[in-house]
């Protein structure tokens, strides 16, 4: 964003916070303290957001992300870059609804994502939802691992060996974890993410086999791909 743009994008940002505080704090005084809460809370989360915007932090906005056929390159600002290939990336993803929760009343306000990109060496790059635009980048970014390495790994289970996404592990036999064991596939009734988690259901219990945090899954659509051909 441009100097001048960046500067009017920060006066009028700074004006609605306030224009919505000084309006939370008048209904607070002089009607109820129960409708003072929602703006003075906006306000907060606003505040929040503002502060983290690549058009108020002028370091942010100098990152960059590259989508190319063989690979990503980010530039994170200062010269500095990180570049991986499809076939070696290594991907781990977290998504969080913030919802204000008031009485019962559940509200959505935000969505923030963070993704974590690690290359063969070890060196990684975080890129979250300050980059613009993640519910575009974040499914092409999963999409073209998994095509670049799904024939790679389904070749590897269907010879017998074991694949490990985190605490999962996929065999020709089944799934496995360290504290359940392994779960035949012949057993498997899902494999699913749910709020936040992967869940794995067995035929007839209603308890679920296991559940892991999506963000411990490097790969995830790999993951759930190759589960979804060896159980369904």
């Amino acid at each position: 964003m441009q100097e001048k743009y960046r500067g009017l994008f920060i006066a009028a940002s700074v004006t609605g916070i306030a224009c919505l505080a000084t309006g939370g704090v008048l209904l607070w005084v002089f009607v109820t303290w129960a409708l003072g809460t929602y703006p003075l809370l906006f306000s907060a989360l606003a505040i929040g957001a503002l502060l983290n915007s690549p058009n108020f932090r002028k370091r942010l906005g100098d990152r960059r992300l590259h989508l190319f056929e063989e690979g990503l390159l980010v530039e994170r600002g200062g010269g500095r870059l990180f570049a991986v290939r499809w076939d070696q990336a290594i991907h781990y993803q977290v998504t969080v609804q913030e919802v204000i929760n008031y009485k019962g009343t559940k509200t959505p306000f935000n969505t923030v994502h963070n993704s974590t990109l690690v290359a063969p060496d070890g060196t990684k790059v975080e890129i979250t939802s300050s980059f613009a635009g993640f519910g575009t980048w974040l499914p092409l970014i999963s999409e073209a691992i998994a095509r670049a390495q799904a024939q790679k790994v389904w070749d590897a289970v269907r010879e017998g060996r074991r694949v490990d996404y985190g605490p999962f592990g996929l065999g020709a036999t089944g799934i496995s974890t360290e504290r359940q064991g392994t779960l035949p596939w012949s057993a498997v009734e899902s494999i699913d993410v749910r709020e936040g988690f992967v869940v794995v259901r067995r035929h007839g219990q209603p308890k679920a086999w296991a559940v892991v945090e999506v963000k411990k899954v490097p790969n995830l659509l790999l993951f759930l791909t190759i589960a979804s051909n060896l159980y369904g």
